[in-house]
């Protein structure tokens, strides 16, 4: 997009390695029941997740010179703000159809261990959003937001290993 930010340029060996290391973990890790049940919504929500949680990392990552409350950072801020929300969105549409499936009733949420994963992962993604909603008011939390973004994506690979005996 132009105007092109000239410190805006993340690295991409970190979000990489750590792409990497979520398949290979899951391949390695993931009980061999739950690689034949990758279906389009889960798809769909990892790679939404991935957008959404990436991106925050990606801008984490970087210093602007003159602060998060320059122009340049501030509309760097707004451009990922539009791909965020609409990821967020199908995030978590997708994430409670996944829910959902693997829930059988309410009280699985306290009485089970997947429940409870889930409840963490959760409190760690309103985290995010309050997060997000501070960095966009000009309050700098990136690493902060960055750190709930890594708890989120741990507690998925928890979920994704472990699923809820329905």
């Amino acid at each position: 997009m132009t105007p092109k930010i000239q410190w805006a340029n993340p690295s991409l060996r970190i979000p990489l390695v750590a792409a990497l290391a979520g398949v290979l973990g899951l391949v390695v890790f993931a009980p061999r029941s739950v690689l034949p049940r990758l279906d389009l919504a889960v798809v769909v929500h990892v790679l939404a997740a991935g957008m959404w949680a990436g991106g925050i990392m990606a801008l984490a990552s970087l210093r602007p010179p003159d602060g998060w409350s320059s122009p340049q950072a501030r509309a760097l801020i707004e451009r990922f703000a539009r791909v965020a929300l609409l990821a967020f969105a199908v995030t978590a549409l997708t994430g409670v159809l996944q829910a959902g499936e693997q829930l059988r009733d309410v009280s699985d949420l306290w009485t089970t261990t997947y429940g409870l994963v889930l409840l963490v992962k959760c409190a760690a993604v309103l985290a995010m959003l309050g997060l997000s909603l501070a960095w966009r008011a000009g309050r700098p939390v990136a690493r902060l937001e960055a750190l709930a973004a890594i708890l989120v994506v741990g507690a998925t690979a928890l979920l994704a290993a472990f699923p809820a005996q329905a």
